[in-house]
Parts: structure tokens; sequence; C-alpha cells
């Protein structure tokens, strides 16, 4: 049995175990947790600022497109300049015809244009040669103006040039088209008045070759 002296000194005891580690041990704990929470929250804090992302959407991107049309018929990318065609040309006779250049595409460009000369045929007769008829040929160039099927006229002279056999010659020099404009030309071929005997009954035909590019 205890004596009350022993009684009051477990109770004291038991006191100062409660003062020790009872509240003032639990509020330690407590602290302790909520000091921990509070670096969690600043740790996540940063991690974020140091991992964050963060998108952009643009608009659409499209590219401008170039189209050259030839002829008013709408042909492109290839046009049988047929207008140009002729037959039996006697020594000083001319062909001509108008040949609009169209930009109906979404950009203005600049064009040039080449022409070369080739064997349109076999000779038929005694020695009828090609390469000398080509070079008895001279092409004309003339922008505006207007075509009597026979000559240009009322155009402003762009070039000419006397033709070879299978060489690409340059004939339109570098000119603006802006979008929905057109550049109209005028073709004049005319063979030479004094033509020799070694180009008759020959045969030539002409390419044009025409490269746009964005203004």
């Amino acid at each position: 049995m205890s004596s009350p002296t022993e009684t009051r000194d477990r109770v004291r005891s038991g006191a100062r175990l409660r003062e020790r580690f009872g509240d003032t041990g639990w509020a330690r704990v407590r602290a302790v947790a909520s000091l921990g929470m509070i670096f969690g929250l600043g740790a996540v804090g940063t991690l974020a600022a140091w991992s964050d992302t963060a998108t952009a959407s643009t608009g659409t991107f499209s590219t401008s497109a170039i189209y050259v049309q030839m002829d008013l018929a709408g042909d492109r990318p290839v046009h049988d300049f047929t207008s140009l065609d002729k037959t039996s040309l006697p020594r000083g006779g001319s062909v001509a015809s108008m040949l609009p250049v169209n930009n109906i595409g979404t950009a203005d460009f600049n064009y040039a244009a080449k022409v070369s000369a080739s064997n349109a045929g076999t000779a038929t007769y005694g020695g009828a040669d090609a390469s000398t008829d080509a070079q008895n040929l001279t092409l004309a160039v003339f922008r505006g103006g207007s075509s009597s099927g026979t000559a240009c006229s009322g155009g402003t002279p762009v070039d000419s040039k006397t033709l070879q056999l299978d060489t690409e010659i340059d004939v339109v020099p570098s000119h603006r088209v802006n979008v929905g404009d057109s550049d109209n030309l005028c073709f004049q071929v005319t063979l030479n008045a004094n033509a020799p005997i070694a180009a008759r009954m020959s045969s030539v035909s002409l390419d044009f070759d025409f490269v746009a590019t964005k203004a």
C-alpha cells in the first residue's frame, strides 16, 4: 500500500511527464508537422515554377501561287500558238499574232521569255536547209498594239532577234505583271527578203519558254 507521500510523488511525476512529453510534446509534433506541410507546399510551388509550360497556337500559313496563263483561251501550262503558223512564207513576207501573258495567281510576278527554233520536218526540195531557214528569220516582239495577221502595229518595241536552229534566245526581258493583269504581246516573224535558195521549202518551228518568279 502506498503512502500518501509516494502517491503525491507519483502524481507529481506524472504531471511532470505530461508537462514534458504530453501537452508540450504534442504541440511540438503538431508544429513540426505544420512546418513540414509549409515546406512541402513551398517545395511544390518552386518545382512548379521551374517546370512550368505554356503553348501558343498560330493562325494558318498559306503560300502564294504563281499561275501564268497564255492566251485568252486559258491554256496553261502549254499553249499551241497556232495563230503564228504560216506555210509558204515568201521572201520578205511576215506573219504576226497577239499573245497575252495573264497573271491568274495570287502573287505578282516578273516573267521573261526565250525562243528556240527547231527543224519541224524533212526537207522537201533539193538542198533545203532548216538551219539556213532559221538564220533568215527575224522575230520581233512588241508590247501592246495590234496584229493584222502579217504585221504588228501600234505597240512598243520590246526586242528583235535573228533566230538560230536549236539555240535558245532571250526575246522578252524581265517584266512585272500584277495579279489579275495581262501583258499583251505581239510577235512578228519575218523572212529575210534576200534569203538564199538553200532556205527554200524547209520547215522550222518555234518554241517560246515563259518563266515567272514572284515579284
